[in-house]
Formats: C-alpha cells, structure tokens, sequence
C-alpha cells in the first residue's frame, strides 16, 4: 500500500508540473501575440447584388448596393442588364428612393431595380449583369427550376395543440403532393393565413382590410425538421438549441422520386379575436410549394441559422452565405411555385345584412 501511494504521488507531480508547463507556455505565446494591421486598401468595396425572384409574378425586385467600412453604400450611375438565353431583354436603372418598392431599400442604404415585363419560362437560363461606370461589373446566371407537381390534397383538422405549455386549437394540415423525378430538388413550403376584414370608416362606408400571417408549426414533420421531429415535451427539455426552419427550406432527399404528406400546424389565434372570431372578415389559408435553387435553399438555411437561438456569433464561427455573384456578393435565385387555397370561413356578408 505504502509502495502504491509512493508511485501515484510521483505520477501527480509529474501530472502537476507537465499541465504548469503547458500553462507558462500558452501565457507566454499570448503575451507574445501581436495585432494585425487592416488595410482597407486591401479590401476594396463589392458590389453586392441579391434578389428573389418569383417566376410567376410580374414584379420582382433587385436589391444592389457596395459593401462599405461601417455601413453599405449607394450605387452611382449603374445600369441592370438582363439576358435571357443569351438575349438582352432589358436595360433597368434604379428606381427612385421615395417608389413604394423601395421603401425598404432606402432605409439601408440599397439601391433597387424593378423587373416587371417578361414572363418567366421554365429553363430559361437568366443572366444579369450590373455595371457601375467601369470600376465595377458584377453578374449571376439563374435557370428557372422545375414547377412543382401539383398538391394532390390537404387534409384540414381544428386539434388542441400545446406550444410554450400553452394548449390551445390549432389547424393541423396534412399536405401530400409528389417529389420532381430523376434530379435533386429543393423545396420552400409558404403558410399564407390571409384574412380579409370588413369594417365602416367614420362615414359609416365599408371598406375592406386584408393581412396576412406566415407563422406556423413543423416540429412534428420529419423532412421541414431535417430529421428530428420533435414534441412539446422534447422541447421543454431540451439543453440545447436547434437551428429553427423559419425559411420552411428542405430537400428530396427523405422521398426522393415518390409522394410524401407533410404535416404543419398554424394557430387559430392569428385569425381570432380576444372574443372570437372576427364578427365580418374571409379567412383563406394559401399553401404556396416552391420549387428553388439550390443556391437559393443553402442561402435560406444559412438565414436559419442566423435567425435562430442556436448561434451565438460571440462562440460560433462566422456563417459563410453562398453566393453565385461573380465579380461580387450576393444570390440570386428564381423559385417556381404551385399553390392551393383552403377557405377556413366568410362571414363579411351576414355580419352587414
């Protein structure tokens, strides 16, 4: 015994002076360590270009701007050129600051262009190119993805749901539609409560209010929660954070080539008074499945992550946004979409008689 204690009292004080050893040396190549100078000279200011473009709507918007030391800057003198399969079809300039599309724009500091005139065809290969006097000259090329198949059906149910332990009704919707054959595809899944309200100015004249809510609950479906569903148990007792869907991104790869039925929730409450529902309003919720690029759907996760609880930019790495700009920054996607509306109840009329 008196041998044993012998030897494992030398291995601690061998044990004690290799980790003291290693101490002294991380303190000395600290205090060593030397600043980096930064050289803006060395990082010139980018041109970035961003835009989601929607195949089926007439107006989409490109958001431009340089990237700056403290915050971005305009754009001088640029011009927006837009190809279609090698063919100009356009020649944009900015719009101006005080146009209702760039509102948004102005308050950071974005220029932007409106697209409007060309009706986008599947396959078509996009290019745009922007040019800013002759310093700059940035471009992307986008093919305009496959249509999703059409959304066989959805199955509608009012259930008790509990979120944050609060229980309340929900509307689970079960969505079945079929996976595009023979390629890798990615998907965007949109939940559109739309309401409608009917209310009487100071005149007593009616007029209508419309506004939509995109919230909505996927924990339970295995594909929108990248192969980790959950419940509201797992979540209470979880220890870490998970990178939430906010974007409602995923791909093929769980159903590749066959049908699948996605399961979401969306609360009743964002249709519903304190004391019921709207006395005078139309409630349509619009299921919007989008076909993306795969550009666009690694950008939107990357955006998850950035929104979520489960990054911490003082611990974490910086996250690397995808980008097809050459010459610059920035993504450019074109998503196609099929939709299906589901009429949850209209009740303007009989409210008025």
């Amino acid at each position: 015994l008196h041998s044993l204690i012998l030897i494992n009292s030398k291995m601690f004080m061998k044990t004690f002076i290799h980790y003291l050893f290693i101490l002294i040396s991380v303190l000395t190549i600290a205090s060593c360590e030397n600043d980096l100078p930064f050289n803006v000279k060395d990082n010139p200011p980018k041109l970035v270009m961003n835009a989601l473009i929607n195949a089926d709507s007439l107006t989409n918007i490109v958001f431009l701007n340089l990237t700056g030391k403290e915050r971005v800057t305009h754009i001088q003198n640029a011009t927006l050129e837009v190809r279609v399969n090698g063919v100009l079809t356009e020649q944009l300039r900015p719009l101006p600051i005080e146009s209702e599309y760039c509102t948004f724009a102005s308050l950071f500091h974005l220029n932007c262009f409106r697209k409007v005139s060309y009706m986008f065809r599947l396959k078509d290969v996009w290019y745009w190119s922007l040019h800013q006097t002759i310093q700059y000259h940035a471009w992307a090329e986008v093919t305009v993805p496959r249509r999703p198949a059409e959304i066989e059906k959805i199955d509608t149910l009012t259930i008790p749901f509990t979120e944050s332990s609060f229980t309340t009704e929900f509307l689970r919707h079960k969505i079945t539609f079929r996976d595009l054959p023979d390629e890798n595809n990615y998907y965007r899944i949109i939940m559109d409560t739309r309401v409608i309200q009917m209310l009487r100015n100071e005149d007593n004249e009616l007029y209508t209010k419309t506004w939509h809510n995109y919230n909505f609950v996927y924990r339970e479906d295995i594909v929108l929660t990248d192969g980790q569903p959950s419940t509201e148990n797992d979540e209470n007792n979880g220890m870490f954070d998970i990178a939430k869907n906010v974007y409602g991104v995923f791909d093929d790869s769980r159903f590749k080539n066959s049908p699948y039925t996605m399961t979401v929730y969306v609360p009743r409450y964002i249709f519903q008074s304190y004391d019921g529902p709207y006395p005078s309003a139309k409630v349509d919720i619009i299921v919007h499945l989008l076909s993306i690029t795969e550009s666009e759907y690694y950008y939107l996760k990357a955006l998850n992550l950035i929104d979520s609880d489960a990054f911490d930019d003082t611990i974490n790495d910086p996250i690397k946004y995808p980008s097809n700009v050459h010459g610059g920054t920035g993504i450019v996607g074109i998503s196609t979409e099929v939709s299906k509306v589901i009429h949850i109840m209209d009740n303007r009329e009989a409210s008025f008689l």
